[in-house]
């Protein structure tokens, strides 16, 4: 599917993707490139066929963690990707393996779109590479890898494209999470475990304080709230839904916030 997107080029390539055995030399774009600086970059990437369990959880994971603060980068695949995308919009980092001018793949236009259009970031090396080979899904993961803080594996089989991924990270010594599973599955993530090459994520609230990060909850006491100054411009409730999603409601609740003709209006306490 042709995306119909104006392509722009990056004018540097992030220093941290210089550290890559192979860099980049330049980086395509359409969205906000401020996501490349945000302080915490998670990486959630895996099978294109997770089970019911890893679906769920890669879910709540990205969601936990972009309250926290975090972006999400992922690479706009089937399965374990588009998940990680969707439920981290708009903060969410998508490296594509095709050139920006083709949505890739198509089942998964409508994600990707949204991501590039309403507030996140889909990036590209290709100028023109509409139908990608083999080896460029491959390429693509180095650079989520390479953007990435931490990385997460919810589910992985042996031989799999998430494992050449482990691979770079152990490389980098960039820390590595896996979901734990059952005898039997996700034998990839459970090599990984076995080698000591990742780390097992037994619940979602103790991964966040292993990474030493907090929610929404323990942040909002900072001086800076980028909410609140969102809803200064009086967006619609709609617009602010979808770049704050259920922190939107909490706010509305707590009387800091209310709706006036479908616009999102701050009260002053």
């Amino acid at each position: 599917m042709q995306s119909g997107f104006e392509i722009l080029t990056l004018g540097r390539v992030p220093d941290v993707l210089l550290e890559l055995s192979t860099p980049p030399k330049t980086l395509f774009y359409v969205g906000d490139t401020g996501l490349l600086n945000a302080p915490l970059k998670v990486a959630i990437i895996g099978t294109r066929k997770p089970n019911t369990y890893a679906q769920l959880q890669t879910s709540l994971l990205a969601k936990a963690l972009v309250q926290a603060g975090a972006i999400i980068v992922s690479g706009g695949a089937l399965g374990t990707d588009i998940i990680a995308h969707k439920a981290a919009m708009p903060h969410t980092i998508c490296v594509s393996p095709t050139s920006l001018d083709k949505l890739y793949p198509a089942s998964n236009s409508a994600i990707i779109r949204a991501i590039a259009t309403q507030g996140g970031l889909i990036i590209s090396e290709y100028e023109h590479n509409p139908n990608p080979k083999a080896y460029d899904f491959l390429h693509r993961n180095r650079i989520v890898v390479g953007l990435s803080d931490i990385v997460i594996i919810p589910q992985a089989d042996m031989q799999s494209g998430s494992l050449y991924s482990a691979n770079i990270c152990r490389k980098l010594n960039k820390p590595l999470f896996v979901l734990v599973h059952r005898i039997g599955e996700s034998l990839g993530t459970q090599e990984l475990l076995i080698s000591n090459v990742a780390k097992p994520i037994f619940s979602i609230e103790s991964f966040l304080q292993e990474i030493n990060i907090t929610t929404s909850e323990s942040r909002r006491d900072s001086k800076t709230d980028t909410f609140l100054d969102f809803c200064r411009t009086n967006p619609s409730f709609e617009e602010a839904y979808l770049r704050y999603g259920d922190v939107l409601l909490e706010y509305e609740i707590e009387g800091k916030i209310e709706r006036i003709n479908g616009r999102v209006v701050l009260k002053e306490l």
